[in-house]
């Protein structure tokens, strides 16, 4: 079994950084995250095909076929600028549930995004998700900071940004598929000091348990 690698330690940047996040997993209490799978393409076409989620995303089309999925998940290299990962949930024996995402954005460096399907909204997956994928960022990508956005309506997507220490950095336009157009987005940000002073007090203030240290997941290589 390979040796976790663990956002408690000080990581420095490996020159093979791009080989290792292609075959990174990361595992949370809760949630698997990893590359997608063809074999994924079916239940995220059905949790996709969804007009309250297209709405609120910039780039997915509606309808949202398997042909659709199919052509994400090819394209869903992982690389250092690029992180693409299926959220995967433990306790729903491992379901696809959706996805989460780094990526270069409006000249952001890293931008996260994600969403998960109707059945899962008010889980908590997502702020589980985007947290994760936040502590990659700073700990291992050395990201200075990490942007975020979301439609103006889209109060639960807000909360979860919120709840991973992000703060409010104005109002913009963003692009929008569904909408053929631009619409007014809410933008955020959090810099590598606030990460930094929270993510201290939540290994101050969260018991260790089972693939996690004191709270925080543990990224570990896969097999």
């Amino acid at each position: 079994m390979p040796t976790p690698i663990l956002p408690g330690r000080p990581v420095e940047p490996p020159a093979e950084t791009q080989e290792d996040l292609h075959s990174l997993v990361i595992e949370t209490s809760r949630l698997i995250l990893r590359q997608p799978a063809r074999d994924d393409a079916p239940i995220l076409a059905a949790l996709a095909n969804d007009v309250a989620i297209a709405e609120n995303l910039s780039t997915m089309p509606h309808p949202y076929s398997v042909e659709d999925a199919v052509a994400y998940i090819d394209n869903t290299a992982v690389t250092p600028l690029r992180v693409n990962y299926g959220i995967y949930a433990k306790e729903r024996d491992g379901a696809f549930v959706g996805t989460v995402s780094l990526q270069p954005r409006d000249g952001e460096r890293y931008a996260i995004g994600y969403w998960v399907g109707r059945p899962y909204w008010g889980t908590g997956f997502a702020t589980e998700a985007a947290q994760a994928l936040v502590d990659l960022a700073f700990d291992r990508l050395e990201a200075p900071s990490v942007a975020g956005s979301c439609r103006v309506t889209n109060s639960a997507s807000r909360r979860v940004l919120e709840k991973c220490g992000f703060q409010y950095a104005g109002q913009g336009m963003g692009p929008s598929l569904f909408f053929r157009g631009m619409v007014p987005v809410d933008r955020f940000r959090l810099e590598r000091p606030v990460w930094k002073s929270l993510r201290a007090w939540r290994a101050a203030s969260v018991a260790p348990r089972t693939g996690s240290v004191h709270g925080i997941p543990a990224l570990v290589e896969a097999e």
